[in-house]
């Protein structure tokens, strides 16, 4: 048997970070088996489904490196598929038309919520002469439950589940406009594409005992299925969009294509991603090459997968310090022109990328901390001034002005050498004295990587710029 599983997203928004990891752990368990991995677009909600959206799924898939071997199909495309397989029901006496109106229906929908218990649709037309068909009058297609059906389902992630007679009876496959509901359309595509394993988020556990019941009818094969935990906030609770703005403050998002914006690397977003439920011992850090040699579904666990911001944070770090400088300079590009920062992805920038990226979490953070390599400071840490600009400091940053064009910037080791004999001119020894004001003057803060670095990107001519700036705007203070 070959694996295949799918995808199937609705396109009514961005990419969910719940739906990636649905996505992730399908393109990996097919990758694992040596199966085929499917993409699917249930776009049936005419309404609510955009292009926008569609273009937009795919792009955060493709970014994502999340490649699939057949599709993307689209549900909309498939409504004879579906129209064939209602009339097969129809015809074999698994669905009827139901011609019930639908205010008499709300009102013993109320009755029940009244007394407090679980609405059933009564059957009022589960006996209605097939062949009789009411002239004009509106109809939906309901499924007819047979007398006996399993009492559970077994589940790859979850175990055994029972399954809850009174949340089953005669139910709606297509509604009154002739469109199919969803946990129709579901089976009728799963069958027709030979989905083997059907992993998807525990909230679809509840559709489950009537897709079994839909394959019995057709005579098809029941897939195995495997509901995964879904994944909540840092506090607990279930994910929500209206939460948006606070998580971005804390660095996550629920939207995959948001990641992107805010500097992450797709590689780690996917190892980040991949762990929030899933384990394989105390490893952290995986290739794509070991996830799909270690993953299957043995290791999805069965409680709900908590967003740890600093943990993803932690984990974009280390990719970022993995990174080729070269290829994470090309990366920054689009991050530095934000900030009008037209810049050459060269051994410059490379430069820059390899200073700091020790010192980053995001793209976003790497280009912030750039700024400085192109534009000076107009501006001055007031603490670090206070606390370092002293005469001493200024006499001391006068004296490195001449002394700089015969300096062998370009040698930070040779240079590390050179300040500590100045260090012992100028500060008695200590290296801090001598640093921080230099650090001040050429960034406009304490908080920089190595001087020695920092120097030699920037070059003699601008260093000697930005000292006699400081000197100039900063001259009483201290």
């Amino acid at each position: 048997m070959t694996v295949r599983v799918r995808f199937a997203p609705s396109p009514t928004g961005y990419l969910h970070v719940g739906g990636l990891r649905t996505a992730i752990f399908n393109f990996l368990f097919a990758r694992h088996h040596g199966g085929k991995f499917i993409l699917r677009i249930e776009d049936t909600d005419t309404e609510r489904s955009t292009q926008a959206a569609v273009d937009q799924i795919l792009d955060s898939l493709r970014w994502m490196n999340i490649s699939w071997d057949e599709g993307p199909f689209f549900q909309s495309q498939r409504m004879d598929l579906y129209r064939a397989h209602l009339a097969r029901l129809l015809e074999s006496g698994w669905a009827y038309r139901c011609y019930c109106p639908a205010q008499e229906l709300d009102k013993k929908r109320k009755a029940a919520e009244a007394e407090k218990r679980q609405y059933k649709y009564d059957g009022a037309c589960r006996h209605l002469d097939p062949k009789a068909d009411p002239a004009g009058r509106p109809f939906v297609i309901r499924f007819k439950m047979p007398e006996k059906y399993p009492d559970h389902f077994d589940d790859l992630v979850l175990g055994r589940i029972p399954i809850d007679e009174e949340r089953l009876d005669d139910w709606i496959l297509a509604r009154s406009d002739g469109m199919p509901v969803y946990n129709f359309c579901v089976v009728v595509d799963d069958a027709d594409m030979r989905i083997t394993h059907v992993i998807r988020g525990n909230d679809h556990v509840a559709n489950t005992p009537r897709q079994i019941l839909l394959y019995q009818a057709f005579g098809y094969i029941t897939p195995k299925f495997a509901h995964i935990p879904l994944i909540h906030g840092p506090d607990g609770s279930k994910l929500s969009k209206r939460r948006e703005a606070e998580y971005k403050k804390l660095g996550m998002s629920v939207s995959v294509q948001e990641y992107a914006r805010m500097g992450y690397l797709p590689h780690a977003l996917f190892n980040y991603m991949t762990r929030v439920g899933w384990s394989a011992g105390d490893q952290e850090l995986f290739s794509l090459d070991e996830f799909v040699q270690k993953f299957d579904l043995d290791g999805v666990g069965k409680a709900s997968g908590i967003m740890n911001p600093e943990k993803l944070k932690w984990v974009n770090a280390q990719y970022l310090k993995a990174e080729d400088d070269r290829a994470l300079a090309e990366k920054l590009l689009p991050f530095l022109a934000e900030k009008n920062i037209v810049a050459p992805a060269d051994s410059r920038l490379a430069s820059i990328v390899a200073c700091l990226k020790p010192r980053s979490n995001t793209l976003a953070e790497l280009a912030d901390k750039a700024v400085v390599f192109f534009i000076a400071p107009t501006t001055y840490d007031e603490k670090s001034v206070r606390k370092f600009w002293t005469p001493e400091a200024r006499a001391w940053l006068s004296r490195l002005v001449e002394l700089l064009p015969g300096m062998p910037i370009s040698d930070e080791a040779a240079m590390e050498e050179r300040f500590k004999k100045l260090a012992e001119e100028f500060a008695g020894g200590n290296m801090g004295k001598i640093a921080q004001p230099l650090r001040l003057a050429l960034t406009g803060s304490t908080a920089s990587p190595s001087i020695f670095s920092v120097m030699n990107i920037l070059g003699k001519d601008e260093c000697i710029a930005r000292i006699r700036r400081a000197i100039a705007e900063l001259p009483t203070l201290g």
